[in-house]
């Protein structure tokens, strides 16, 4: 597996860490690495209901999607911010959000 280089989990301080790195979708410049993400660390600003991208390595990519093709326009992966799916292509993910949590109103930012 690759490490997520020149980022640390804003929760254990581990710098470029190994694995899925989730960021969140509300707070600036707030990483987690799995394993906090996976006990719900929290701050002051960020809860445990703020929605989190799943963003992989490369190396984990190929691991969890079989290496399919891609080109280098396409994005490897996006999470639902408001179910936590994840594999979606951006087309999938607009359509996802819209049938399924078309009621919400919480904002989120693109990463």
């Amino acid at each position: 597996m690759n490490r997520h280089e020149g980022v640390s989990c804003d929760s254990c301080l581990k710098n470029n860490f190994r694995g899925r790195r989730y960021k969140c979708l509300i707070c600036i410049d707030y990483d987690l690495c799995a394993a906090c993400y996976e006990t719900g660390a929290t701050t002051n600003q960020h809860t445990t209901e703020h929605p989190m991208q799943c963003i992989l390595s490369r190396s984990d990519f190929d691991l969890y999607y079989g290496g399919e093709a891609l080109t280098l326009e396409q994005p490897q992966a996006y999470t639902c911010p408001f179910c936590n799916r994840m594999g979606f292509t951006d087309t999938a993910l607009m359509e996802h959000v819209t049938a399924e949590h078309a009621d919400t109103t919480l904002a989120v930012s693109i990463i």
